[in-house]
């Protein structure tokens, strides 16, 4: 009891932690391809044409229109529709009363709703001066729901069922792109959102920073710490290979995850490849970390860590 009642006291205290060493740097190697700068490119492309089924999309949304919402009321709202087949995305490009120059995309989860579950972090992007393009996940919130079920595995028998969670946020970015001149982008998800926070910054080059909040774990990691995850979780080729992407060129990620998650990716697991992740991304002058919520139990982007998150942001631009 005593043991552990220091080993709680170190944890809580927010000192740092350095990787567990749970497995090898042959290891690690054994399950990504990316060794140089020049490999990134090359497993970038697979991964795009395993998506897409062919090139990044370049076309803009459907339709855009301003729109009236209560969840944010004290903010001009511009409501954007991609059509992906036979699914359509509604995510929202919000407009803060005093804007930084920045952009962040915010990823809702498979909780729900971004005008629900997302509101106190837009909110406070909003309050530092972002630009938000916000999005829920596929037949979630607004987004069309045609199958019986919400569960993403109706997507199974599809070709490419990876390209309906990535499309509409690089679809969206086409046109905001177009539309503003940004200083910086970055991305914030949570859970699902963290995911696909994952997915769209290892292969879109213009996300400078991403932020995944409880997103992911490497699968070796899921199979020995039993969070088998969603459907598009499990068909995801590496996520060693998305990390390293996500730092390159010159760009940053960092992971958050909470201590006690109540749903999943809890613990202190992520700093098994933190080392092996940051020491490759150092060679292109990118940047890796993974930061901890020390006793936090709830799955959410809680207060420290939109704090963390913002206070990287002041220190790197």
């Amino acid at each position: 009891m005593t043991r552990w009642f220091f080993l709680g006291l170190f944890l809580l205290s927010g000192c740092e932690v350095q990787a567990l060493d749970y497995s090898s740097w042959e290891f690690l190697d054994s399950q990504q391809r990316i060794r140089t700068a020049e490999d990134v490119e090359e497993v970038r492309a697979e991964m795009v044409e395993l998506v897409f089924g062919g090139a990044m999309p370049t076309r803009y949304p459907d339709d855009v229109e301003f729109v009236l919402d209560p969840a944010f009321r004290a903010h001009l709202v511009q409501k954007i529709t991609v059509e992906t087949d036979d699914l359509t995305s509604f995510p929202y490009l919000i407009h803060p009363s005093s804007w930084n120059g920045a952009l962040a995309i915010y990823h809702q989860g498979h909780a729900g709703d971004f005008r629900d579950y997302g509101a106190d972090t837009i909110h406070g992007l909003l309050d530092a001066g972002y630009q938000v393009l916000a999005f829920s996940m596929p037949m979630q919130g607004m987004n069309s729901h045609p199958f019986e079920s919400d569960e993403h595995r109706m997507l199974s028998d599809r070709p490419h069922p990876l390209r309906y969670f990535a499309e509409p946020v690089i679809v969206a970015l086409n046109w905001a792109d177009a539309t503003f001149v940004y200083s910086r982008r970055i991305m914030v998800g949570l859970s699902g959102g963290g995911w696909t926070t994952v997915v769209v910054s290892g292969i879109d080059e213009r996300i400078d920073a991403s932020y995944p909040v409880a997103g992911s774990w490497p699968h070796y990691l899921r199979d020995r710490f039993g969070y088998f995850g969603c459907y598009e979780e499990r068909i995801t080729p590496s996520y060693l290979e998305l990390y390293l992407m996500a730092t390159y060129p010159g760009r940053e990620q960092a992971q958050f995850f909470n201590e006690f998650d109540s749903c999943c990716f809890g613990g202190l697991y992520a700093y098994d490849y933190l080392s092996y992740v940051s020491y490759l991304a150092n060679e292109w002058e990118g940047r890796f970390q993974i930061v901890l919520d020390h006793g936090e139990f709830e799955h959410v982007i809680s207060r420290y860590t939109l704090e963390e998150i913002l206070e990287i942001e002041r220190a790197g631009r």
